[in-house]
Order: structure tokens, then sequence, then C-alpha cells
């Protein structure tokens, strides 16, 4: 089979001892400003739910609308509204203080209540309080963000989550723009949110417009730089202390914006390249996700430095912290 007509490519190895154990297969592309395909690993029309990888677009909403004058949001709120957190100290107290500002409780999220994304944060909930929270979960700041523009458009805040609700049919009009595609098919998130799925070139075509906003105009273009800049100048808020999304970002200074989205999604936005790289692993494993972004950012220059080394070739280690194998990106 020609390498055009591959519908999943080989990206990610893990070994045992010397053998290799498993291969994970994916769909990645790399994209410019004008849509042209950089270079594409796989069949890149394939469908995909880019669940957490779409918050940027949930947050351009925020500003979209105009809630984020209105309220008097800060560009920590922006950055924590596109967030997939750990529940630290830091997220907690923002969680707290924005529902406070919205005159709004926990209750009002309509998400589930959660363990912190982050295993050392839930070791320490657990010993701590014992119960989950709503205000842990990963996508909290996301629907601060989303309770905002209800607020500032006189919408609801009631059910703000049902895919027929204003602010979410809001959400979608802005992918569909923003992706030059007709969303068909929208199931329903982890966090309770709608989550749409698209073609994973059209998603990429979508965050294009944050790697080069001379494509938008007006307020749609000061929307995806606030957004950016603000996720690029606060990294700890948009993950955490030990979130890939912020090692990456940090590491990059200010160049590059890395996030991920469940189930083996991850993208990477670099302005200075005016480009776009998006890779989801098929069968939806994490590791494989970060070790793959990892490798796609060096592979295609947009990144190479120690975080990237680290991530795109990390050793197995099993209940005895003993190293049994390795996981690491098949160079091409």
């Amino acid at each position: 089979m020609s390498e055009e007509n591959i519908k999943f490519a080989d990206l990610v190895t893990s070994t045992r001892g010397n053998l290799v154990e498993n291969i994970h297969q994916g769909v990645a592309v790399a994209m410019d400003s004008e849509g042209r395909v950089i270079k594409k690993w796989g069949d890149i029309t394939t469908e995909i739910f880019p669940r957490s990888a779409l918050k940027l677009i949930q947050t351009f909403g925020i500003i979209t609308t105009g809630a984020d004058k209105a309220l008097k949001l800060k560009d920590e709120q922006i950055a924590f509204a596109t967030s997939s957190h750990h529940a630290e100290p830091v997220h907690l107290d923002m969680v707290k203080s924005w529902l406070s500002e919205l005159e709004l409780e926990e209750e009002d999220l309509m998400l589930g209540s959660a363990w912190p994304l982050s295993q050392k944060r839930k070791d320490y909930i657990v010993r701590q309080e014992g119960r989950k929270s709503k205000i842990y979960h990963n996508c909290s700041g996301k629907h601060c963000g989303q309770l905002s523009i209800c607020k500032h458009s006189k919408f609801k805040t009631l059910n703000y989550h049902d895919p027929k609700h204003p602010v979410q049919k809001l959400f979608i009009e802005n992918l569909e723009k923003l992706a030059e595609v007709q969303i068909k098919n929208i199931g329903i998130d982890g966090c309770n949110l709608p989550a749409p799925s698209l073609p994973l070139n059209q998603f990429a075509k979508a965050l294009t417009k944050f790697a080069d906003p001379s494509k938008l105009e007006g307020i749609e273009q000061k929307a995806v730089i606030k957004i950016f800049e603000s996720c690029v100048k606060h990294p700890l808020l948009f993950g955490g202390s030990e979130s890939v999304n912020s090692i990456l970002t940090k590491s990059s200074n200010k160049k590059v914006l890395i996030k991920n989205g469940a189930d083996g999604v991850f993208i990477a936005i670099a302005p200075d390249e005016k480009a776009v790289l998006v890779v989801k692993i098929k069968d939806g494993n994490m590791k494989a996700a970060e070790v793959a972004i990892a490798g796609l950012l060096e592979e295609m220059k947009f990144l190479n430095n120690d975080e990237t080394k680290k991530l795109k070739s990390q050793p197995i280690l099993n209940s005895t912290v003993t190293k049994i194998g390795k996981m690491e990106w098949i160079s091409l």
C-alpha cells in the first residue's frame, strides 16, 4: 500500500527489553496558514474529536462577545479558561475567585465532581479532603469562561451545557467559521459540554488562524492574539507544574503554544512559522501522544530543546521503578 493510501501511520513504538511490544498508530499534519500541507502522516481527512484541544475556540467566544472587557477579565483568566489544569492551589484559587466575581457557586458548574488530573494532586486531595469536587475538574476553568459569556450576553446560566443553549451554538458557529467546515456530528465531552468532531485537516485549518492572525480582522484577530499571548505568558495556569502543555509551552520562551486533547490528541501553534501541528493517536494513548507531539515539534523544527528530547523518548518503568523498556517517536 502506498503512503498516500495509508489510513493510519506508525508514529510511536514501545519496547519491552529490546523487542517492540506495541506500535501506536495515528494521523498528523503540519499545516501553514495558507492551508498548505507541509507534511502529513496518514489520512489527514480522518474525522477526530479534538476534545480539550478545542478550548482555544471556546475561549475565542469570550473575547468576540466582549465578555472579557465587560467583566474585566485578566489575561490569567483567559489562559485559565483555555486550560486542562491540574487542580494545584493557583488553579483552585482562580476557580473560586472567578465564580465569586460571577456571583455563582460551585454547584452552578455543569460538570461532574472529579479528582485532580495530576496523580500527585489527587493523592494530596484524597489525604486532605477525601472527596471529589467540581472545582478539581480539569475543565472547571473552561466552564467559568462559558458562564462569563452567559452573564455578559444575558443568556440563562441554567443548562448552559446543552447543545441547544445559545453559548454552545456560538461555540459551534465559531468553530465552523474558523475551520471552514460544517459540523455534522456532536457528541458529549467528559466535562458535559458538546464535543464536536471534524476532519483533522479542517481542525488544523482553524488553528492556523491563531498562528497567523492576519487571516482574521477586527475583534476576531484580537481574540486569537490575546488567547495565544495569555497562554504563553501564563503557562502554569494553562496546565500545571507537571503538565506537558505547560512544560513545553514554557520551554519555548513564548514562541509555541502546545495543548492536549483527551484520548490521544495534541496540537502546537507556532506563529513564527505561521504553522500548526495536529496529531491524533488512534488508540487514544496519551503517553504516546506526548511522545508524538515532541517528535513532531523536533522533526518540523518548531521546537528542539531538552524538554522535547525527554518527551520524544521516554523510559517505561515497572512498579519497582526499574526501566523495562522505552516509548519513542518513529522518525520518518
